[in-house]
């Protein structure tokens, strides 16, 4: 792995699901239009969201695009259920 490659390091809380079709997609598009890698980690201490850090060479502008295309493929490839915690005790 090139340290100078874009990356991105996504940590998501350990309580949420993947969905694999929007991990698949997120990998896909950083990928193909970022030259870059997904690295997924899960969080020891709770999130209240999965949490995105850009890592290695990025431009400016790229960076701004990146964030602007991949926060929905994020949003759409992990879910959380605490909800239905929440109704249960409702």
């Amino acid at each position: 792995m090139n340290a100078a490659q874009p990356m991105l390091l996504l940590v998501v809380p350990a309580d949420w699901e993947a969905v694999p079709e929007g991990v698949t997609e997120l990998r896909r598009c950083l990928g193909d239009d970022y030259n870059g890698r997904l690295l997924l980690k899960m969080a020891r201490t709770p999130l209240r969201s999965p949490m995105a850090h850009y890592c290695g060479l990025w431009g400016r502008a790229e960076l701004r695009l990146a964030r602007r295309d991949l926060t929905p493929r994020i949003d759409a490839a992990f879910y959380s259920l605490a909800w239905l915690e929440l109704e249960e005790v409702g």
